[in-house]
């Protein structure tokens, strides 16, 4: 596979995580249970899985020298920071004078989002990836270091992921360290991905297209048999080790986002159209706000007496499009903007693309 190509598939392997995390929030408001509320668990596993294999898909062919050290840094901060912190600030205004806000972020907790240690709500999950986002060039160093030192490198990250993964149940969730065998198995699936030939991704394909269907169908209408496995109670476990902790459903991850890599026809229609793409596209916004506009439609919905279909509807609805909204009016255009000033304090001279609208940005 061509190092760093773009992958549309992936997007809307993208947008697949960020409605699952949207569905399973409809208990939080009382709104009829559609899928089971744990496969919003599954949903941040994916979305875990694919930025591992991105930066590795997108970084690990290049050098670190300088230049894509810079360009890189610049990507990663102008992807969560603006719109993070947009929400964060707004969020602690409503709360001011809407104690019963679904974000209650004062300002000790508004302190813990801006060093992205937060817990609130889905906040909590943002902190790990972007603390990811500062270990990864240690990992990516490591693939260019000298050729004696290179095997004692990668001995001493694995050993250390090791102990971070022995040591989970003990550290926060939203550290990264608690995660990073999530995102070392991403990196590692974007190393075999890249050392597969064509002919040996396109034999694959079948096979992963169905457990990929199997698996998803398994999430939508579990069997009786299989539940306690597929979605294992949580009530003793507030950092949910049984679905992040599990190797095999981590290996679940990596093999639907396997298949998503391999170039066909089948993808294009259901991963890589327009409608999932977009959903890739709009995917943080969309995380980020659907929990407010859920509550808001809930509030609605009771005050004229609508129908809950309706206030399903109206809270999806409405979640989509301002999801849309703030990509097409914040997100991206003040990321680009934050992009282009970053590299050109740092010294990069060569010009900066715009940054386009995929999730491999």
């Amino acid at each position: 596979m061509t190092a760093g190509r773009h992958i549309p598939a992936l997007d809307g392997i993208r947008g697949l995580a960020a409605m699952l995390v949207v569905l399973s929030h409809f208990p939080t408001f009382a709104l009829p249970v559609i899928v089971n509320h744990h496969v919003g668990d599954y949903g941040v596993l994916l979305f875990f899985t694919l930025s591992g294999f991105l930066m590795g898909h997108l970084y690990l062919p290049r050098s670190p020298d300088r230049a894509a050290l810079a360009s890189y840094a610049a990507a990663r901060i102008a992807r969560i920071v603006p719109l993070y912190a947009c929400i964060s600030l707004l969020s602690f205004a409503i709360y001011r004078f809407y104690p019963d806000f679904i974000y209650p972020i004062g300002l000790v907790e508004l302190v813990r989002q801006a060093s992205f240690t937060s817990s609130v709500s889905v906040f909590w999950s943002i902190g790990p990836e972007f603390q990811f986002y500062f270990l990864f060039p240690l990992i990516w160093g490591a693939t260019y270091a000298r050729k004696a030192i290179r095997g004692w490198l990668y001995l001493a990250i694995g050993g250390a992921i090791a102990l971070c993964y022995a040591a989970s149940p003990w550290l926060p969730g939203f550290s990264a360290f608690a995660k990073m065998h999530i995102f070392m198995a991403g990196i590692l699936c974007a190393v075999l991905v890249r050392r597969l030939t064509p002919a040996q991704l396109e034999r694959l394909f079948i096979p992963l297209a169905l457990f990929s269907l199997l698996f998803l169908a398994l999430l939508a209408y579990p069997p009786a048999s299989m539940m306690d496995w597929i979605f294992p109670s949580t009530r003793h476990d507030p950092k949910h080790l049984v679905y992040y902790g599990d190797p095999l459903k981590l290996a679940a991850s990596l093999l639907i986002i396997l298949g998503a890599t391999i170039p066909h026809p089948i993808n294009d229609r259901v991963w890589g159209n327009g409608v999932m793409r977009r959903l890739g596209a709009y995917s943080f916004s969309l995380y980020l706000l659907h929990m407010p506009l859920f509550q808001f439609a809930r509030l609605a919905g009771m005050a004229f007496g609508l129908p809950v279909p309706v206030q399903i509807a109206l809270a999806l609805t409405l979640s989509i499009l301002a999801a849309a909204l703030s990509h097409e009016l914040f997100e991206r255009p003040v990321g680009n903007w934050v992009r282009r000033k970053l590299t050109t304090i740092w010294g990069r001279r060569q010009p900066v693309s715009p940054q386009p609208v995929t999730v491999e940005t």
